[in-house]
């Protein structure tokens, strides 16, 4: 059952709903579904200015374009391409740290001194790039050779999304495609397929595919889950509507079109759909308003003329 709400409550006590077949009672013996469907009166009388009190909103049917995906899970990485391994030049005696991790750097800024085993003189190490202290490995007083990494800093403006691609889906995933990604906090953002492996793990029969992230504004952090939804495939239809205008009215899914008295629940035939669009192939022709938001209230007053609750 629906329960009232401020949108529902301005229909209620603003609207008529008019039956313009009129009403008729379900027969005991039906089933619920077919007794909601022949019982719901055939035209919600709404004004226009009821419908933009409650919200709701109109669209034209028409062209759109749907997107078949491959939802995929993975990881945000820092770029390695944009990523230093801090050593030193000469072995000797680690004398200051000036970073730690998650310290940002200039390029040529101080991050360490060591005195050298040869001349016994301090020489400094600076930031080859600009960017974040991603590790530190060395403490003051400690021995090093050239061959320790001391620092990993690393431009993280620019991350990788890296997501596992199974075999169902190794014919479909390419470098190219677009993939629109959805972080473990909310964010949303959108990248290109840049590489997938020619090999994969034996552990977990998978490949990696991996996207390169603009992070200018350093919403994507390294290490955390991430989601992408991958458009394999577009294909355009001539007649669609948004995804949150279908109801289903008994057995049959509806969109409500919008008329001179009100709005008519239309039967349609749907076809292809994605999160935004759903096709219709029959039922509602390009040009053709309908309601593209807070549709559930118009079926929710319906209903409610029928004497059934949803």
């Amino acid at each position: 059952m629906i329960r009232p709400s401020t949108p529902i409550l301005i229909l209620s006590l603003c609207l008529g709903i008019a039956a313009c077949s009129g009403k008729s009672t379900p027969a005991p013996e039906k089933d619920g579904a077919k007794a909601e469907a022949e019982a719901a009166p055939q035209l919600a009388a709404i004004t226009p200015e009821h419908a933009k009190a409650a919200g709701i909103e109109t669209a034209a049917a028409g062209p759109a374009e749907i997107h078949e995906t491959v939802l995929l899970y993975g990881s945000i990485k820092s770029n390695s391409e944009r990523q230093q391994e801090i050593r030193a030049r000469y072995p000797g005696v680690v004398r200051s740290v000036a970073k730690r991790p998650g310290d940002r750097v200039a390029k040529g800024e101080l991050l360490l001194t060591v005195e050298s085993n040869d001349s016994l003189e301090p020489y400094a190490i600076r930031a080859p790039i600009a960017g974040t202290v991603l590790e530190r490995r060395v403490n003051p007083g400690e021995a090093i050779d050239g061959s320790s990494t001391l620092l990993v800093v690393a431009d993280l403006s620019s991350v990788w999304a890296e997501f596992a691609v199974f075999a169902r889906d190794l014919g479909l995933v390419r470098a190219g495609l677009q993939v629109q990604l959805t972080g473990d906090a909310g964010q949303a953002g959108a990248a290109t397929v840049a590489y997938v492996a020619p090999s994969g793990s034996g552990d977990t029969q998978s490949v990696v595919a991996r996207a390169v992230v603009d992070n200018r504004e350093g919403r994507w952090i390294a290490g955390q889950f991430v989601t992408g939804n991958v458009v394999v495939d577009n294909r355009k239809v001539a007649v669609a509507v948004a995804a949150a205008a279908l109801q289903k009215i008994g057995d049959d899914p509806v969109v409500f079109v919008q008329t001179d008295k009100g709005f008519e629940p239309r039967k349609v035939d749907i076809g292809e759909r994605d999160a935004d669009s759903v096709e219709i192939r029959q039922g509602l022709a390009a040009g053709e308003r309908y309601v593209a938001k807070n549709s559930y209230l118009i079926k929710s007053e319906l209903l409610k003329g029928s004497g059934e609750d949803d």
